[in-house]
Formats: structure tokens, C-alpha cells, sequence
């Protein structure tokens, strides 16, 4: 039982950084057709923020303990 929680818990992550990615892509896209500087400037903010986290879940399943 406590493997298949590892298991859960892992593939919920794995969910997560996939979401996160597509987060990424969509925010890319946002930054290509934003016209306002300011605009820009918050969602490059917000993409930095998402990158972040990404690379924070990426780290998470590649030191997971089985």
C-alpha cells in the first residue's frame, strides 16, 4: 500500500510538470503579442515564476525516493 502512494504521489508530480510546461508555452505566446511594456514586464515576471517552479518539480522527481 505505502509503494502505490509513492507511486500516486509521483505520478501527480509528473502531472504537475506537464501542466507547468504547458503554463510555459502559453505564457510565451502571451509575451509574443503583449504590446504594453508594463504588460510585458508582468508576464515576463510570471513566466519567470512558472519556470521556477518547473525546474523546483523536475528536481522533485529526479531526487524521488521510491
Amino acid at each position: 500500500m505505502g509503494n502505490n502512494q509513492g507511486k500516486n504521489a509521483r505520478q501527480r508530480v509528473q502531472g504537475v510538470t506537464g501542466q507547468l510546461q504547458s503554463s510555459v508555452s502559453e505564457l510565451n505566446q502571451a509575451l509574443s503579442s503583449v504590446e504594453k511594456p508594463e504588460n510585458k514586464q508582468k508576464i515576463q515576471n510570471t513566466l519567470n515564476s512558472v519556470n521556477n517552479a518547473l525546474q523546483s518539480a523536475n528536481d522533485t522527481l529526479s531526487n524521488y525516493k521510491e
